[in-house]
């Protein structure tokens, strides 16, 4: 077997099928066997895995020839792996796709066009920076909150509006639709209570996040996380960019 995908959401399955497209001799195995770890040339695996076996477990399985390809946040040293996350043109297709879903989300949740809304988006990363292009261009009214002046002159440059996270209290009350992209508490009980009480608050941080959803809830706000966006929203899409990734960090076995 050329490749197993283990485990994941549904961009595994995906992928699976893009690399059989693409020539090799792939399956897609949501519990893989040991004997098929240790039978594989090629494994892709989310890090933490969720398919049964500990990273560790795989690790030990694989065949010392294997070269195993990594999906996720959490990084492992070991000669036989490809970290697909420090791929910097993967790394922007996937925070395109998640910006992309988080409009989605909001869309469906919401009962108002985005070129109507006042949105905020904290934090500038490679999510925030692509919310704020993707929102600015439907005409969204948009705050980019960032600790960082850099950053902030850049969301100025991109159309937006830039505040530090200390005013946040000042623009709450005026927020339609709110993304939190950084991954530390910016919204706890304190600052959440100056918001508005129709505002859709969406966390799309990893952890440790950044709203306290329990405070959001008991002020009676709409407040939710949505993790995993591509792997939801656009699976063939995400599929596809991981291929490409692989591509590009020498997937062995052309």
């Amino acid at each position: 077997m050329d490749f197993i995908v283990l485990g994941g959401d549904a961009r595994m399955p995906a992928l699976a099928k893009r690399l059989r497209e693409g020539g090799f001799e792939a399956r897609h195995m949501a519990k893989p066997t040991a004997e098929a770890l240790a039978g594989a040339k090629g494994i892709v695996v989310n890090c933490p895995p969720k398919c049964g076996f500990t990273m560790e477990d795989i690790l030990a399985l694989a065949s010392p020839e294997a070269r195993v390809y990594l999906c996720g946040p959490v990084h492992w040293e070991d000669a036989r792996i490809t970290d697909l996350w420090k791929d910097e043109a993967l790394q922007k297709e996937n925070a395109w796709l998640t910006a992309e879903g988080a409009l989605c989300a909001a869309m469906r949740a919401g009962d108002r066009c985005l070129r109507d809304a006042r949105v905020l988006v904290i934090g500038w990363g490679r999510i925030g920076g692509a919310l704020t292009e993707m929102l600015v261009a439907l005409g969204a009214r948009v705050i980019v909150a960032s600790r960082t002046q850099a950053h902030r002159h850049r969301a100025i440059e991109r159309g937006a509006e830039a505040i530090s996270p200390e005013q946040l209290p000042e623009v709450l009350p005026g927020i339609d639709i709110l993304f939190n992209t950084a991954p530390a508490m910016v919204l706890d009980a304190e600052t959440l209570a100056h918001a508005n009480r129709e505002t859709l608050i969406i966390d799309l941080a990893s952890l440790p996040y950044g709203v306290d959803l329990r405070a959001a809830w008991a002020l009676g706000l709409r407040a939710w996380r949505e993790p995993g966006l591509p792997g939801r929203y656009c699976p063939e899409s995400a599929a596809a960019a991981l291929y490409r990734a692989m591509r590009r960090g020498g997937a062995a076995h052309d």
